[in-house]
């Protein structure tokens, strides 16, 4: 079976094991947390799957970190876990093509689980189209 890597990045430990407790159901996930932009970028070469990514980080802009996934690994999907409402930020974070945009709340975690399986069903099915 296919192990699909998930980077989270989370720059609040108790959040970040909330989102790794919502996450850590689903199968055939290898999943890998971070605290900062920085040290999931150093990463990078091993092309997440997904990544679940804050948008308040210590080190960078979740929107500049969404810019240098999508330049450095094009095919990672990624979700947005953020406590950011403005408008014009969740516009700014769409048009750059992330896969969703969740609130944190107590909601919010079983829906992150939702998005996930969802996300790797339409992953799963482009893997299939191309065989």
């Amino acid at each position: 079976m296919i192990k699909y890597k998930v980077f989270v990045i989370e720059d609040n430990r108790t959040e970040g094991m909330l989102l790794l407790l919502a996450l850590s159901e689903i199968p055939n996930l290898e999943i890998k947390t971070y605290s900062n932009a920085s040290s999931m970028l150093n990463d990078i070469a091993a092309l997440p799957t997904i990544a679940i990514i804050d948008l308040n980080l210590p080190d960078m802009s979740g929107l500049e970190l969404i810019r240098q996934i999508k330049e450095s690994s094009p095919t990672t999907r990624m979700v947005v876990v953020s406590a950011q409402r403005d408008i014009e930020v969740l516009a700014q974070v769409q048009a750059e093509g992330v896969y969703n945009y969740l609130v944190k709340s107590e909601a919010c975690l079983t829906y992150l689980s939702t998005v996930i399986e969802d996300l790797l069903i339409v992953i799963e099915h482009k893997a299939l189209g191309k065989k």
